[in-house]
């Protein structure tokens, strides 16, 4: 259940300003070097006392974001994690319970009831409080496609009553698609960029991602909602399994194989297409599975192969609140961007809402 939220005002960000190196006190100018004017030397100071601005990233879980990211994530100050809940027969679970994914697998397997439910807006709001009260300047908030869950329209409540600019981006992505938005924030941070850029960082590298979706069947999706109810009752009559993406923010349908190991045979070619043409130097290449993780690492080590050997290869579980919606045997890629050719239907650009 995902229900959304209207937007809401918040206060907008003010950058400040710098870049520039002060000048030295009188006696290192040379002799017969110009001096510099009053006006300029009080110039001079002004950029000097001005630090870069600490900005703070905030993410969800349905980021996916591999172990080794997140450590390093984690190590770094002004950044934090919102989980996204599982509700199995009704009974709550969180993805840092060491049970989650088994049981879901379980859940999955048995045809059990799984719902999701975005982050509570007073989790975010402790997240944005936490850095208000550290003396942070700004937040930026990188979340999961609204058109997919109501994440964003928890952030916006969330932000009401903070006293400091927070940014909120609609990556229009999931998985490490948002996850690499949320990486290009980060960095953008640690090079000392202001809000603006922190947030445009954010949309640019989700908007540049390129996802493809296997699913083993589109009814773990209709349950959810996510797809057409009659896109999944044609898919179910036919035997089809879909190569699915993300376009305007939703999951649509690539192409609609026959059988499985057709499914499958397509995904490498797409999935493959779109890593030889990645012009990022060492694009990073994702492959997602649920409780696949040998099967997921086989299939990379043979994109790599084939098509981009000095990829950066990354295996990382679906989170449990994106696992829940697409079901068991399902692989997904995720190309890091830009690519010198579209492969397949894009996405829309990832949205800063001020």
């Amino acid at each position: 259940m995902f229900p959304r939220e209207p937007r809401s005002p918040s206060p907008r960000s003010t950058e400040r300003e710098g870049g520039l190196r002060p000048f030295g006190d009188a006696a290192s100018i040379p002799v017969g070097a110009p001096s510099a004017s009053p006006s300029e030397s009080a110039s001079a100071s002004s950029v000097d006392a001005a630090a870069p601005p600490r900005v703070a990233v905030v993410t969800d879980s349905a980021a996916a974001l591999p172990d080794s990211w997140l450590r390093a994530f984690e190590d770094a100050p002004g950044f934090a994690l919102v989980d996204m809940p599982v509700l199995i027969s009704g009974q709550l679970y969180t993805a840092c319970e060491s049970d989650t994914l088994s049981s879901l697998v379980v859940a999955l397997a048995e045809g059990t009831p799984v719902t999701t439910s975005r982050p509570a807006p007073g989790q975010l709001r402790a997240a944005y409080r936490r850095f208000e009260e550290e003396g942070y300047d700004a937040i930026v908030s990188v979340h999961l496609s609204g058109e997919l869950s109501g994440t964003v329209g928890a952030a916006r409540i969330a932000r009401q009553d903070i006293g400091i600019p927070v940014r909120i981006v609609d990556t229009a992505s999931a998985g490490l698609g948002q996850g690499l938005g949320v990486r290009a924030a980060l960095r953008a941070v640690a090079s000392g960029a202001g809000i603006d850029d922190v947030a445009a960082a954010a949309c640019e590298t989700a908007a540049q991602a390129q996802v493809l979706i296997q699913v083993r069947s589109l009814e773990t999706l209709r349950r959810g909602g996510r797809v057409n109810p009659t896109t999944a009752m044609v898919g179910s009559m036919f035997q089809l399994k879909p190569l699915l993406s993300m376009a305007e923010g939703k999951i649509v349908t690539v192409e609609r194989p026959v059988s499985l190991s057709r499914a499958k045979a397509r995904f490498m070619v797409l999935a493959g297409e779109a890593l030889a043409h990645a012009e990022t130097d060492r694009p990073v290449l994702c492959i997602h599975h649920v409780a696949d993780p040998h099967g997921a690492r086989e299939i990379g080590e043979v994109l790599m192969d084939r098509y981009r050997p000095d990829a950066e290869l990354v295996i990382s579980d679906l989170p449990p609140v994106l696992s829940a919606h697409v079901g068991l045997g399902t692989k997904a890629a995720v190309i890091e961007g830009p690519t010198s050719r579209p492969v397949w239907h894009g996405g829309r650009a990832a949205q800063a809402h001020p």
